[in-house]
């Protein structure tokens, strides 16, 4: 996978202030999305992941749209962060549609409802899926209730589902729920690939413990790069150096991960270096 959409933005100087965070830059600067995507494929990326994360009529509600205003521009955004990843990939790559969780991903008890989430979520998949993405990417999901509202909301679609989770500890999402037992309930619905996602690297490879014992489908890990839990920005204020990085993932890869990339604060420099682990792993195990 690639690395860090929003973080890699900031890091170019770019202003991504809450709520709409990296929302509407689709939109204001499309040239500096494409050359994020354009870099990470350079460094050998095989899965361009949309810069989707808050492009939903509620965030922009959140940020003073009105209801209609808030569907028409959302809408925009994310079909405009589907057509620069799909020119910037051309053939040479799958593209993952990205969906996050409505509210803040670290704060899963902001959770809508069903009720809400479900409409929402139908209406997002539908929007990406239209676009022609060739994967649905629930992200950073750390609320079981919200991840059932986004799976069933997704039940239909006829491209591959992906689940990436976000975890409190190596043991337990965000919500407090096991992360065993949410594994072992996964096995109900359609998902191809079971991810973890924007977590420090030492609960990365805790989970991946759990990922062997209780998941037996296809899983893979990226990542965040810090020594702390990210900022509600996505700010790392203390990175683990691209070398350290790369050495714990080989350890995931031999795990029996079978997609990995990086989350917040990462840069094309920590996929090249994961790329060539790859490609040395491959080779090695060939």
């Amino acid at each position: 996978m690639d690395g860090a959409m929003g973080t890699e933005l900031i890091r170019r100087g770019l202003d991504l202030s809450l709520p709409l965070w990296s929302g509407d830059i689709n939109v204001t600067h499309p040239l500096e999305v494409s050359q994020v995507h354009e870099d990470y494929l350079s460094a050998g990326a095989d899965i361009i992941t949309t810069n989707t994360f808050r492009t939903t009529p509620r965030t922009y509600i959140h940020a003073g749209y009105s209801k209609r205003e808030a569907k028409l521009r959302a809408r925009k955004s994310l079909l405009t962060a589907v057509e620069i990843a799909k020119n910037s990939a051309g053939k040479k790559c799958v593209i993952a549609g990205s969906i996050a969780p409505l509210e803040d991903c670290y704060s899963p008890e902001l959770f809508p409802g069903n009720k809400a989430a479900m409409a929402e979520y139908a209406e997002l998949v539908e929007w990406l899926v239209s676009a022609g993405v060739d994967i649905i990417l629930f992200e950073t999901m750390g609320c079981w209730d919200e991840i059932k509202t986004a799976m069933e909301a997704a039940s239909d679609i006829k491209i591959p589902l992906w689940l990436s989770l976000i975890l409190r500890d190596e043991k337990t999402l965000l919500d407090g729920s096991d992360l065993g037992e949410i594994l072992l309930k996964l096995k109900n619905y359609r998902t191809e690939i079971v991810l973890l996602n924007c977590n420090m690297i030492s609960v990365t490879k805790g989970g991946s413990n759990l990922m062997k014992e209780y998941w037996n489908g296809s899983w893979g890990v990226y990542p965040n790069v810090g020594k702390i839990f990210p900022s509600k920005t996505g700010h790392i204020h203390s990175k683990v150096d691209v070398n350290e990085f790369v050495s714990e993932m080989h350890q995931m890869i031999e795990m029996g991960a079978q997609v990995v990339g990086a989350c917040c604060g990462s840069t094309p420099e920590y996929i090249r270096e994961l790329r060539k682990c790859v490609d040395d792993f491959s080779g090695n195990k060939s």
